[in-house]
């Protein structure tokens, strides 16, 4: 998915947040707390679109990204995702 906001890889790949939780049978979700290096974010379920991924970093880390996130409320070297916080 293409990333303009970016100040590093113009490009994020890796998979959505919601198919992550789907793969972990979370069904009932009204937000997601995402831990990592970063501040932490919460996302509420609405926000949970196809566009928002947690990217494979060329380090071997995850971060979680997406064009309809600003950038500062991205997370790098992501730990966690806690449901429903």
């Amino acid at each position: 998915m293409p990333t303009p906001q970016s100040h590093g890889a113009q490009v994020q790949k890796g998979p959505t947040v919601r198919s992550i939780l789907a793969a972990a049978r979370v069904t009932e979700v009204d937000r997601v707390r995402v831990d990592g290096r970063d501040p932490a974010q919460t996302l509420t379920a609405a926000e949970l679109t196809d566009q928002v991924i947690l990217n494979v970093t060329k380090r071997n880390t995850l971060k979680l990204t997406g064009t309809q996130l600003d950038r500062d409320r991205w997370v790098r070297d992501v730990t966690a995702l806690v449901v429903n916080p």
